[in-house]
């Protein structure tokens, strides 16, 4: 599960679709010969041939005998702050999609990706969504948005392979759309409870933005899960940028005596809080954001971040699978500056979501063999780059993190190794709640 803060708002009417290709020059693709060695996401060709692929007996949407047509959709216009934000998950898309065209695409097939723009309005994306599969006729889509959740019903009754980032429980309720990992799902897992309790804590004030429904639907789990470990929740404090002071909330912990500060609340406020307890001298074994980890962010505050800890879905740093999409970004995406953006990971899951169904679909592919097939896979990882998920069960609860620590001199992120009991490659991973 890739998490990203998210502030929905409205967004006009118009449409922009436009079609985009970005052809691999002979020495990017040189280059990218090394990076897919260390990338496992880059999959073994089958051997099929394109004379084979036009032998298909059925005409699918989107699929020619060299090519299989994607679509991609996110909001490039609309809010100023939505469209600079997803910029980056469309950096990410295109770094992925470039990748595997570069050693020959899917099944022999080079994917030709075309995009629109749903402007963050629910209207408008059904309207874009509609061109998209009704006139271009892709195969499926990838959809970095907010805004999907109106279109649903129809692009299940159309079979159409959607994968994305969820942001909403709806993606957990139709089985062509694909997520990888749903905050919005109810149930709980032990794994933040986990943490804490391994970092010593014992009583713990959760910070929520009543205003944010990602933060409220991860204080829904935070509770419960401390609970579960024997950590002693004493309430919940609300935060709301812009309108709370950082000053009052953390008075109001210091006087709780909790010794856990967690946060469902975005980043900078929790910073803030965290520091102004900090200078008021509350002593904390465990101050834990659900967001933050981005080296601009600890260059920018990592003073005040200083010894906080972080929940974080994509693999540490160092680990071969960040280590290759590093390099797959910087020679795809170098526009992106910060490559470690969330939404920019986001965007990058997604695609090879997309991948990974068009892989298992087979030589002719269908959209029914690719749900039918991806719907099946148990620990979908983007081979190692996020926690393992278990497509198979869309409704389930976030069992796995990865933990980091901000070093004490505020420079440096820290990796919080799991114990023996909960690794799973690497990660924290709790079982669920009853």
């Amino acid at each position: 599960m890739v998490r990203f803060d998210l502030m929905v708002k409205e967004g006009t009417n118009m449409i922009l679709c436009c079609l985009r290709a970005r052809p691999a020059t002979a020495a990017v693709t040189a280059l990218l010969v090394g990076l897919c060695t260390a990338l496992t996401a880059c999959r073994p060709l089958s051997n099929s041939t394109a004379s084979g692929a036009s032998a298909c007996p059925t005409p699918q949407p989107g699929v020619t005998a060299s090519a299989i047509k994607i679509g991609l959709i996110y909001p490039d216009t609309g809010p100023a702050e939505i469209a600079a934000a997803f910029m980056a998950a469309r950096s990410g898309v295109e770094a992925r999609i470039d990748l595997q065209n570069a050693h020959g695409g899917v099944n022999d097939r080079v994917i030709d990706l075309v995009w629109g723009d749903d402007q963050s309005d629910p209207q408008t994306f059904s309207l874009v969504a509609h061109d998209l599969v009704d006139d271009q006729r892709v195969f499926g889509l990838i959809t970095p948005s907010i805004v999907l959740d109106k279109s649903a019903g129809w692009l299940e009754k159309d079979d159409v392979p959607v994968t994305g980032t969820a942001t909403s429980a709806a993606w957990s309720d139709y089985p062509n759309l694909f997520h990888a990992g749903n905050l919005f799902n109810t149930g709980g897992a032990s794994v933040f409870g986990d943490f804490v309790k391994a970092q010593g804590g014992t009583t713990a004030l959760v910070v929520v933005d009543p205003n944010v429904a990602a933060s409220q639907s991860l204080a829904r789990q935070f509770a419960p899960s401390l609970q579960s470990r024997g950590i002693r929740v004493l309430g919940e404090v609300t935060y709301t940028d812009g309108v709370t002071n950082p000053d009052t909330v953390a008075d109001q912990l210091q006087q709780s005596g909790a010794d856990t500060l967690v946060g469902a609340a975005q980043s900078g406020p929790f910073i803030d809080i965290y520091s102004r307890a900090t200078a008021l001298g509350v002593k904390l074994k465990v101050a834990l954001s659900a967001t933050g980890f981005s080296p601009s962010l600890i260059a920018q505050r990592g003073t005040d971040m200083a010894g906080m800890s972080i929940m974080s879905s994509i693999a540490t740093q160092g680990s071969p699978a960040l280590t290759a999409y590093r390099g797959a970004m910087s020679t795809y995406a170098p526009e992106l500056a910060d490559p470690t953006d969330e939404l920019a990971l986001a965007g990058y899951v997604a695609a090879d979501e997309m991948i990974e169904g068009v892989q298992l679909a087979g030589g002719c592919p269908t959209r029914q063999a690719f749900i039918q097939n991806l719907r099946k896979v148990t620990d979908f990882s983007a081979n190692g780059l996020i926690p393992p998920i278990d497509l198979s069960h869309p409704k389930q609860p976030t069992l796995c993190e990865n933990f980091i620590k901000v070093g004490p001199a505020g420079r440096s992120f820290v990796p919080v190794p799991p114990p023996a009991a909960l690794d799973r490659d690497g990660y924290w991973c709790g079982v669920p709640l009853q």
